[in-house]
Formats: C-alpha cells, sequence, structure tokens
C-alpha cells in the first residue's frame, strides 16, 4: 500500500497549470509532524504554503528545506500539465492511471488524497473513478483540507517547485541563486540558475524506471518518467507540450559535480 497526496500550482499567464502527486510508502504523517515541530511550528495550526514570501523568515525557509528533503529521501512524484486547470482533476486521474502501472505501485491498494476544488463535485470525481477499472483497487479521498491533511502539503511544494521549472524551461523566468551547502566543497558558494537547484533536491523522486536498452553509460544515467510520472493533457499547448516532456520526460540521475 502506498499513500498518495495531490495538489496543484496554477499558472494562467503562462499557458499552463500543474498537478503533483507524492507518494509515501507510509503514512508520512507523523514524520512531517515532528519537522514543523522541530522548526517552531504546530501542525493543523500552521499550514506551509510555498506561495507564501519567504526572503527573510529563516525558520520558514528551514522549514521548507526539512520538507523537500523528506520529499527527496523518502517519496516519489508524478505530475499532470493542463491548459486549463478545470481539467487538472480529470488529468490527475490520468496520470494515476499510468502511475498504477509502475512496479513500485502495481496489484496493490492505496489511499489518495485529492486536495479541495479539482472537480466539479465530488459526485464528478467518483464518476470518473467508476469508469476506469484500473482506479478501482484504491481508495479515493476527494476535497479534503490540507490544513488537516498533511501529505498534500508536500504536494504543494512538489507543484510549485515542478511549475517554475518549467516556467524557467520555457524561457519566462531567469534566476539565478547561491547555493548554501557548507558540507558540500564543490557547490557551496556557486551561483546556479534557480531551475537547476529545484530539479537537484528533487531529481531521485520522479517515478521512472531504467530504459529498457540503454546505448551507452549516458543512457544508463538516464531513466525514464514518462509515462509512469507524466501526464501532458491534450489541451496544453504544442510548445508547452513539447518543453514539458523534454523536461520532465526522461531524468538524469548521474554525478552532477
Amino acid at each position: 500500500m502506498a499513500y498518495l497526496f495531490l495538489d496543484d500550482s496554477k499558472h494562467h499567464r503562462f499557458g499552463f497549470s500543474l498537478a503533483a502527486f507524492v507518494i509515501c510508502e507510509t503514512d508520512p504523517t507523523e514524520e512531517i509532524s515532528s519537522i514543523f515541530r522541530k522548526y517552531g511550528y504546530e501542525p493543523y495550526t500552521f499550514e506551509f504554503k510555498s506561495s507564501t514570501k519567504m526572503q527573510d523568515d529563516t525558520d520558514l525557509q528551514r522549514l521548507r528545506g526539512a520538507l523537500k528533503n523528506f520529499i527527496g529521501r523518502r517519496c516519489k512524484l508524478a505530475v499532470c500539465i493542463v491548459n486549463d486547470d478545470k481539467s487538472l482533476g480529470p488529468a490527475a486521474l490520468k496520470l494515476l492511471h499510468n502511475a498504477l502501472e509502475h512496479p513500485r505501485l502495481t496489484g496493490k491498494r492505496h489511499e489518495v488524497f485529492f486536495d479541495e476544488g479539482l472537480f466539479q463535485s465530488r459526485r464528478a470525481a467518483d464518476a470518473l473513478v467508476e469508469k476506469d477499472k484500473a482506479l478501482q483497487e484504491c481508495q479515493f479521498h476527494f476535497e479534503q483540507d490540507s490544513r488537516n491533511v498533511l501529505g498534500i502539503q508536500l504536494a504543494d511544494i512538489v507543484a510549485h517547485t515542478c511549475s517554475t521549472m518549467l516556467i524557467e524551461a520555457l524561457g519566462l523566468l531567469s534566476k539565478t541563486i547561491t547555493v548554501d551547502a557548507p558540507n558540500d566543497s564543490v557547490y557551496h558558494g556557486l551561483e546556479v540558475e534557480l531551475g537547476f537547484e529545484m530539479w537537484a533536491d528533487i531529481r531521485y523522486a520522479f517515478l521512472s524506471q531504467n530504459k529498457p536498452n540503454p546505448k551507452d553509460d549516458f543512457d544508463l544515467a538516464n531513466v525514464d518518467v514518462y509515462p509512469w510520472g507524466l501526464f501532458i493533457d491534450d489541451s496544453v499547448d504544442e510548445w508547452i507540450a513539447a518543453t514539458a516532456m523534454e523536461r520532465f520526460g526522461e531524468n538524469y540521475l548521474g554525478c552532477i559535480h
């Protein structure tokens, strides 16, 4: 059994919206609660939102870093991209259909939690699930309050992170940051692109499989994310769809030093 949590990030002015699943092998609630308390935040009272300004808030930055570290070490993730955010819920179910064919998830029962507002109604969501036999083994929890379901707050981080990565890949964002990693002599103090830093934090978490017939060592270091960890809806503009496939369709896991 796995626990899957979905949240979204809307970017109408850039022509897309994105939703992300965070996939945990066990219920992450206790561990997330412990992380919150470690940095001085009370779960169920405080809600982490990636959209919150954190520039001058060291504690919030540390909390974000700890949650991203948890995702990178303990979770898997999958993303879907649509043009109109009204399609996010249905597209996420199509992504889930593909994800359930991954060896990590196939043939098992799972608990699946969706944030609020991703379907026209709970009844509409249930109707879509009933039409897909592959989804029948899952227990769905639609219209969940992210303040009460802490795993959805992890999905918020991934949705925001992957959206920023896509916006940068589209050439619509150009920002560099200085790496603060005292234990890494190669990267500490280095100025890198924001999208690279975001990708480096979560690159091992994408739901993926090894390429079936790698041609060389570089191919061996790349894994296929599509179709298990990526779904691009037909509504997406061709340019955005092609960029999203290039950015997320496969993933490099080799050395980046």
